[in-house]
């Protein structure tokens, strides 16, 4: 009768197990997924790309502060050794820019959180989303907890900040400018 239970608990943990990482897998993204598209011609940004090959889709920019430059239609870029170290829309961005995976600015936060899925740091009501991805294993975590800076420039962050459930602000960032800014 022990065993019977005992391999019956087994069981249940091995089913619970393999249902709960068929889930993780089924959200799989790139460093590109987690970028911003022209809605003009389909061109993307992404974390790590080159700046001149940002500004060949984003046009010329403004320097607002050393490494941060200001793009027409509520783009923002921010650039550490020559490329794409964080990307911000605004709410001019709406008609002009859209992530790699169709999420927008002005979309409802709970329509976000279907495209990226809800393996997010927890939030509660009326807060922003924050996913937190581990560009070296390609999955998403629940948690922003690099253990050290090697560690902390290879996890994405990537934020939709909300007013009244509607999606106003998208940003894409590392986890190590994050606590040490844009500078290195």
């Amino acid at each position: 009768m022990r065993t019977a239970c005992a391999l019956l608990i087994l069981f249940i943990l091995a089913l619970g197990g393999c249902s709960s990482s068929e889930k993780e897998d089924e959200k799989k993204f790139t460093v590109e997924d987690l970028g911003i598209v022209s809605k003009a011609d389909g061109r993307k940004v992404y974390y790590g790309m080159k700046q001149a090959d940002a500004e060949a889709v984003l046009g010329q920019g403004k320097e607002r502060r050393e490494g941060e430059f200001e793009y027409a239609f509520g783009v923002y870029a921010f650039y550490r050794d020559g490329k794409v170290a964080a990307i911000r829309l605004e709410e001019e961005a709406k008609d002009h820019y859209k992530t790699a995976l169709d999420a927008e600015i002005g979309m409802h936060k709970d329509q976000f959180e279907s495209i990226y899925g809800d393996v997010h740091m927890p939030t509660i009501p009326d807060s922003q989303l924050t996913y937190v991805f581990d560009m070296k294993k390609q999955v998403l975590l629940k948690e922003n907890k690099p253990k050290n800076d090697k560690e902390a420039k290879n996890l994405l962050i990537f934020s939709a900040l909300e007013y009244d459930g509607i999606v106003d602000t998208i940003v894409i960032i590392d986890s190590y400018s994050t606590s040490h800014g844009i500078k290195e």
